[in-house]
């Protein structure tokens, strides 16, 4: 049988897609380039918010339209979780729901190798061309204006390019510990799910027998990861900075939530001195406490300024980055200014993602009061990657003079 899997939606999803892939490819099948080839199609839906729930279902569209009649669809991911009434109209066929791919084997005459034997929640090299052309998830162009923005994105794609076969993923862990109001993503991954630190370095000693040199951890919150095995991150970046490897190599931190990075810090300020870090994401989601008790994030906006500042301070060529969240219900002009507040000197973020708040099904927040216009919440958006802007401008001039600004530093795409 010959098969084509798809996405349009994130690392993780694309990480998903790639272990489906490969699970279906050790069983006897055929995994094919696109949809108009395959008897079969596999497609990773993303739903974490309307505008992705929006992408996925044209993006279903478009795979529906280049299938030939017999072909069968067969959707899986996010959005059958987070909102499958959403797909009623578009796609009459099964839904894959669970994280557990096993459940893929009924398109399989028989399955020869087991699921969990693939241990195919690891690394992979993404398939990043899983993303049906011409789909762009973010409209970035027409959020953020401007000539020098849209000369910074020839830049990026350009740098972008020429790094495309330099980065190994490995996801650590599935799930969370936490109870965020607003996020959807818990709904589909449910509880922790840490991996074993053994299999991890497998993974990593792997990336680099391939030529990778920059290895990229992972998890729906990095910072959790292990509480449900009785190790802890620390643990287990310590023993990948000291594997003995004649490549030189690099590690990047993903969504390493602010909790848990205050607690850990002076056991990861020991393995930042390795110099083998080279990007941490601490998402803070606003500078706001009223709305960050709200949202269910389990520290201060202050806590999370420290400890940003403290890695500035002490490790500046690591790149920093977070995510914001505008929009949530009940924010004010006030709680958005302490958002901007944030991004006063000398803290120094190398990038950062803006999400609009979006009032998914079966979240808290969407049944809370004074929701925020979409209006308001445009307008929040592009003031702060104004802000952003004019801050790195700022802070630029002021590391050089100090001998720590990296000549290839430019700002990352702020992407919604």
């Amino acid at each position: 049988m010959r098969v084509y899997v798809g996405t349009n939606g994130c690392i993780e999803a694309q990480l998903s897609s790639t272990n489906i892939a490969r699970f279906l490819r050790e069983n006897g099948l055929t995994i094919v380039n696109g949809p108009s080839q395959a008897e079969t199609v596999v497609f990773w839906a993303c739903g974490l918010t309307e505008r992705s729930e929006k992408d996925s279902l044209l993006a279903i569209r478009r795979v529906q339209e280049k299938m030939k009649p017999a072909t069968k669809l067969i959707v899986c991911g996010c959005l059958p979780k987070i909102n499958p009434e959403s797909l009623l109209g578009i796609y009459n066929g099964p839904f894959v729901v669970s994280t557990d791919n096993s459940s893929l084997k009924e398109i399989l005459e028989a399955t020869r190798v087991p699921f969990d034997s693939l241990d195919i929640a690891g690394a992979q090299n993404l398939l990043l061309s899983s993303q049906p052309s011409g789909l762009n998830k973010f409209d970035k162009a027409d959020c953020l204006g401007g000539a020098f923005i849209l000369l910074k994105q020839n830049w990026d794609r350009l740098w972008a390019r020429s790094r495309q076969n330099t980065k190994f993923w490995i996801r650590i862990a599935a799930g969370c510990t936490g109870h965020c109001t607003y996020c959807s993503e818990r709904l589909v991954y449910g509880k922790l799910k840490s991996r074993p630190i053994n299999k991890i370095i497998s993974d990593l000693e792997l990336g680099l027998q391939q030529g990778y040199n920059t290895i990229s951890l992972i998890a729906t919150d990095l910072g959790a990861y292990g509480k449900d095995i009785g190790v802890t991150l620390s643990d287990l970046l310590e023993k990948m900075v000291r594997i003995d490897s004649n490549r030189s190599f690099k590690i990047a931190l993903n969504q390493v939530f602010p909790s848990y990075l205050k607690k850990m810090l002076p056991d990861l300020e020991k393995i930042f001195a390795s110099g083998r870090i080279s990007a941490l994401n601490c998402p803070v989601q606003s500078g706001s406490n009223r709305i960050l008790r709200l949202m269910g994030r389990p520290y201060t906006a202050e806590e999370w300024r420290e400890s940003m500042i403290r890695i500035n301070s002490g490790f500046p060529d690591i790149r920093l980055s977070t995510h914001f969240l505008v929009g949530f219900p009940t924010e004010t002009e006030e709680d958005f200014a302490a958002t901007l507040k944030l991004f006063d000197y000398p803290l120094f973020l190398d990038s950062m993602v803006i999400f609009k708040f979006s009032a998914r099904p079966g979240v808290y927040a969407s049944r809370m009061a004074s929701q925020v216009s979409e209006k308001t919440k445009e307008s929040r958006s592009r003031k702060i990657s104004q802000k952003y802007m004019q801050a790195y401008v700022l802070n630029s001039p002021i590391r050089m003079a100090r001998g720590i600004f990296c000549p290839n530093r430019v700002p990352a795409q702020v992407e919604y």
